[in-house]
């Protein structure tokens, strides 16, 4: 049998932990239209499918694969789509900056780099904080928090 496309959005949304309302959140939707799409009531639009794919972490069209969404409509789906966020994207790029610091020989390099990217993230980190909603994206930032307090650590003993 032929799984509808609301229980498989449904199942996803639980299966990642979230509310109705956190995926609206995520999705620049209403709660009401996730209830509804999950209830099969209303039928997501390819648009949406590709956003809720990108959330979920996987292509448009691995999200109705075996599933009640018409299949013209799953035809004009695009193959893939993006699947970070703006927050996990700046998260690897944090990353990115500490493995190269790391790398750095010259500790007077090392030490004016880590202050660099300490004035570069710091800022970008509270403001962050201050509208994150999602369960998720709060776990990201208290990585990045750590990170950053781990980097300042280092930057007070290099001064030592």
């Amino acid at each position: 049998m032929v799984e509808s496309i609301g229980k498989r959005l449904a199942y996803l949304r639980q299966k990642h932990g979230w509310t109705q309302q956190s995926l609206a959140y995520r999705l620049a939707m209403s709660r009401v239209a996730i209830s509804h799409m999950e209830m099969d009531l209303t039928l997501p639009s390819e648009r949406t499918i590709t956003l809720m794919a990108g959330v979920f972490k996987m292509s448009p069209i691995e999200l109705v694969e075996d599933t009640s969404y018409p299949k013209a409509k799953a035809e004009r789906l695009p193959e893939s789509t993006m699947t970070y966020s703006e927050l996990e994207l700046n998260y690897a790029l944090l990353l990115n900056d500490i493995h190269w610091i790391d790398r750095l020989e010259d500790p007077e390099i090392k030490r004016t780099s880590t202050s660099e990217v300490l004035n570069k993230w710091l800022p970008l980190l509270e403001n962050w904080g201050n509208k994150t909603t999602d369960d998720q994206e709060t776990k990201i930032l208290q990585k990045m928090r750590i990170l950053l307090k781990d980097l300042k650590y280092v930057l007070k003993s290099h001064r030592e």
